[in-house]
């Protein structure tokens, strides 16, 4: 129950007057009906302004209200000096009178005794709370807990950048001192300056120097507590400071550093660290070393981001909750078998996530056309994200699943396709087509799954491996040829390019079944001639801030990409016109261009033989959709060659409608419409999670750590220009200025040979010859090289 912000409304003691008449008493009756009611609403309980949407009102000045009111009402307590006379019949107040208790008798000492000091403190108490504004602390100053009184320490310490030591920290005593360092400007005790005429004995030096109070700064406090009691209270401040200040405080730790910078981090999780420290600095002017900023900004994205064992424990729960909001959403977790039944706790193995608006939509897209990847997780429990990837019908990336596992084996990617094929209804014998990087352990996993299935291999990662023996633009350019040809006497007539450029080279190439990466060998049952897992890697440049997460964190940075991407798409669908996508529709625009330059002729049956770009002739097949030059058949897009046959159909007077509605339905507006229609629907926050009845406890996976800093980035083929790699490039040394080693291990290698000689073995020539690995041959040379003579 949340209690309003107002608090309790403090009690007073009402006067006692016998001598007040009715009027009085009604008029005073009266007062405390109206006191209690401004004091319900001082505890804004009727109403609670919401801070996030205020309304833009004027700003009203109410500070002289009191002169619109009639002044026969009575102010208590209140604006005394507005009234220009006393009303009359009405009574003082009655007050207090502290010398009755001085007068009391002498059995009622004790208890006037104890009145007087809780009225003493009470001013006391008063009179600080005013001056409280400017220092942190006051006499008679309560706090509920021992942390409290530190947390307050510890701001203090930073805030006035003063070092302050705990001299007693027990139960019941908490007594600070500052250690702070005070110039030795020769002051004395009595507060003046030392004079040449003043004679102070060797005693009373040494006495001074062993006292060190002239050395000690003044500021102290003492927070104690009696045993009975519950709050803690200041009994003795002292809030001088005489010491310097400085710019290095314990107090400022990684820990108070990650509570400040919340807030930031959270706005702006990639911020620099340089950038924290500046502005860490610059507020309490501090020095702060970039090893602390970077603990206390790592603590600080644990708190927003959650402890990542602490996740595991509820990840049950999450996933109960995705579940439950996403009809037909398919769940699957997977724990490490456990030699002992009856323990409370199962170690995370894998999860597995389909929902069931992306399973919905894939369906509606038609195109059976999924690409495979993994990419590994950066959090100090390592693991890899498996995701599947197809293609909508403007050519966009639609995430199907994605789910976490141990590591990138056969074991894990049999798993992975086990359960995406029960959710598309694959079969062993069902044709459908795959595109990866040959990840490992996918391909007997495949193999073993779908042996029907069509798999593409990644054209990119085909040239990486090339790129290791044969580098150069002539080889990039015979492989891309190669597999771009959509005949296969084209193809063949690639491969006998690049077998005399290098036999060895196509040896190696043709070593590899062409129905995996080369258009002329794939089946169009996928209505796509795509040779990239572009769709893979653009999810995965999608997903890496969230890799680094923990695995709810993770899981749910994937889901939320994939709502609002759904919704962003779902923008542009608003905005197309015609009967097909923006992205087909620009194909067969630049389709019908070239289609301008074939001659069709009819042949009887639906058949026309068109020819183009001089003497080459197609044959196409209007009745089955089909074209010798096998891009129709591939793409599902009518090629240049139908389009002139189609025109021709319209010359003679056949009702064939226009080249758009022969193009294969994925790629139709309201076939990419009705894919977008099923939504992923957003989830509650994990207050509002229902709790698993799972009786067992989900702890994260058993993991060592590494030796060395964690890696955060991909590894790099040797042939990538990454910047850093040095493979394939000459190294020149900083020393001698020589090829082929550095100045680490350089020996005083010469440029010329004449002259100079192997500074290891000694061999110079000139007087004072000495052998050195820093290059100084003859006494004087630089770099290796002799003196003129």
């Amino acid at each position: 129950m949340v209690e309003p912000f107002g608090g309790t409304p403090m009690e007073q003691d009402e006067p006692n007057s016998e001598k007040a008449g009715e009027d009085s008493q009604a008029s005073k009756d009266s007062h405390d009906s109206d006191d209690t009611e401004d004091s319900e609403y001082s505890q804004d309980s009727d109403y609670i302004v919401d801070e996030d949407n205020l309304l833009d009102d004027p700003e009203v000045d109410m500070k002289n209200f009191h002169l619109n009111i009639d002044k026969e009402v009575e102010w208590v307590g209140s604006f005394p000096d507005d009234r220009d006379e006393a009303v009359e019949g009405d009574e003082e107040l009655e007050v207090i009178n502290t010398e009755e208790f001085v007068s009391a008798s002498s059995s009622d000492e004790g208890e006037a005794s104890k009145k007087r000091k809780k009225i003493r403190d009470l001013r006391r108490a008063h009179k600080n709370e005013a001056a409280a504004v400017k220092d942190p602390f006051y006499i008679h100053q309560t706090f509920s807990t021992a942390k409290e009184v530190k947390q307050q320490i510890y701001l203090h310490s930073i805030q006035s950048r003063r070092e302050l030591d705990f001299v007693k920290n027990d139960k019941n005593r908490i007594r600070v001192v500052c250690k702070g360092t005070i110039p030795n400007l020769g002051i004395l005790e009595t507060g003046g300056t030392s004079k040449s005429n003043d004679k102070v004995g060797p005693s009373q030096k040494k006495k001074k120097v062993k006292d060190g109070s002239i050395h000690k700064c003044p500021w102290v406090l003492l927070v104690s507590k009696w045993k009975k009691d519950i709050n803690w209270t200041v009994k003795t401040y002292e809030k001088q400071h005489t010491c310097l200040q400085t710019r290095k405080i314990r107090a400022c730790n990684y820990k108070f550093l990650s509570e400040q910078i919340v807030d930031t981090v959270e706005a702006n999780p990639e911020i620099p660290l340089r950038a924290l420290r500046e502005m860490l600095e610059k507020k309490y002017q501090l020095g702060l070393s970039d090893m602390k900023v970077h603990r206390a900004k790592t603590k600080a994205l644990e708190s927003i981001r959650g402890d990542f064992a602490a996740q595991y424990s509820c990840l049950r729960d999450y996933l109960q909750e995705v579940q439950s909001r996403n009809p037909n959403t398919t769940v699957k977790l997977q724990v490490q078998s456990e030699p002992c039944y009856a323990s409370e706790t199962r170690v995370f193995e894998r999860v597995y996530i389909c929902l069931g608006p992306l399973k919905s939509g894939f369906a509606a897209g038609k195109r059976d056309l999924l690409g495979l990847d993994g990419a590994f997780m950066k959090g100090p429990y390592h693991g890899m994200i498996l995701t599947a990837v197809g293609l909508d019908g403007n050519n966009c990336t639609y995430p199907l699943a994605y789910a976490v596992v141990e590591a990138e084996n056969f074991n894990s990617w049999t798993w992975f396709l086990t359960n995406l094929g029960d959710d598309l209804g694959l079969y062993a014998n069902s044709n459908f087509t795959f595109i990866s990087d040959r990840q490992k352990g996918l391909l007997p996993a495949l193999e073993k799954l779908f042996p029907a299935a069509e798999h593409r291999y990644c054209l990119r990662h085909l040239h990486e491996n090339m790129k290791r023996k044969w580098r150069g633009k002539e080889f990039k350019d015979c492989l891309w040829k190669c597999a771009t040809c959509t005949t296969i006497p084209q193809f063949n007539s690639a491969m006998e390019e690049l077998k005399k450029l290098n036999s060895e080279a196509y040896d190696w190439l043709n070593s590899i079944p062409p129905k995996h990466w080369s258009r002329s060998h794939f089946s169009g049952r996928a209505h796509c001639d795509a040779v990239l897992n572009n769709m893979c890697e653009s999810l995965n440049s999608k997903i890496v801030k969230g890799r680094d997460k923990p695995i709810i964190s993770c899981l749910e940075f994937i889901r939320e990409y994939i709502m609002r991407k759904i919704v962003m798409v779902q923008k542009e669908i608003d905005k197309a016109n015609g009967p097909l996508t923006p992205t087909a529709t620009k194909t067969l625009e630049k389709i019908k261009e070239r289609a301008a330059q074939c001659r069709a002729v009819f042949c009887g049956n639906g058949k026309y033989q068109v020819t183009s770009e001089g003497t080459n002739q197609y044959v196409v097949n209007m009745d089955q959709q089909t074209c010798s030059c096998n891009r129709w058949e591939l793409t599902g897009i009518p090629c240049k060659h139908s389009i002139a046959a189609i025109w021709d159909m319209r010359l003679n007077n056949e009702n064939v409608g226009i080249p758009e509605t022969w193009v294969h339905p994925t790629y139709w507006l309201k076939t990419w419409k009705e894919m977008y229609v099923f939504k992923v629907e957003p989830i509650n926050g994990r207050l509002l999670w229902e709790k698993s009845t799972c009786p067992t406890k989900l702890i994260p996976p058993k993991y060592r750590v590494p030796i060395g800093r964690p890696k955060k980035k991909r590894r790099r083929s040797a042939t990538e220009d990454d910047g850093v790699s040095t493979k394939w490039k000459s190294v020149t040394c900083t020393k001698c200025g020589n090829v082929g080693h550095n100045g680490r291990t350089c020996k005083g290698q010469s440029q010329t040979g004449n002259g100079t000689g192997e500074g290891a073995a000694g061999n110079t020539t000139g007087e004072g010859a000495t052998g050195s690995s820093g290059g100084v041959q003859n006494g004087v040379g630089n770099k290796g090289k002799s003196p003129m003579l």
